[in-house]
């Protein structure tokens, strides 16, 4: 049965260690980078809270960057869609800000494989194209899927009387 939940710390756990270790390094170097600046205005006597406040922002900009690169690079993979292309966009579009932005419209949907075959088959899939392999229940009445749980048949209204196993037809 192919379920899809939406799990944030599944997610998160996808960022690889290099990634948050750049962003650490870049807010680090964006923040020392600054310093100087900050520190002269402290020497003119002029207030330091907004010269504070850019470095801080512009360091979280590219920690975040840092690991939305790192987030990227593994959901690509995982999409079947290509790493490199998507690294050499999201550096491309990093001082505008909308690389990850751009991947997150285009990105392709995630990509399965069938218990049986192994073959790439897509989540609304019932049936394994090349095995025939039933993926997901189906109503006895109108022949289409159905979810774990459902009582009743989301397209006929039909009951479900018994939960539904998923059992290859074919």
């Amino acid at each position: 049965m192919l379920e899809r939940t939406h799990k944030p710390a599944l997610e998160t756990q996808m960022i690889p260690w290099w990634s948050w270790l750049l962003a650490i390094g870049g807010f680090a170097g964006i923040v020392a980078l600054m310093l100087p600046q900050v520190m002269q205005r402290a020497a003119e006597n002029k207030s330091i809270a907004f010269g504070v406040f850019w470095s801080v922002w512009c360091g979280i900009f590219v920690a975040f960057y840092m690991v939305m690169i790192g987030y990227v690079m593994r959901d690509s993979r995982r999409r079947g869609m290509n790493p490199k292309a998507w690294l050499a966009i999201m550096l491309a579009l990093m001082p505008s800000g909308l690389g990850f932005i751009v991947y997150f419209l285009l990105r392709s949907p995630i990509v399965l494989e069938c218990p049986r075959c192994a073959s790439v088959i897509t989540p609304e899939s019932n049936f394994c194209s090349r095995c025939q392999h039933q993926l997901k229940p189906i109503c006895e009445h109108c022949q289409r899927a159905l979810r774990s749980g459902d009582i009743y048949c989301a397209h006929c209204g039909h009951g479900v009387t018994e939960p539904q196993q998923v059992v290859a037809i074919r």
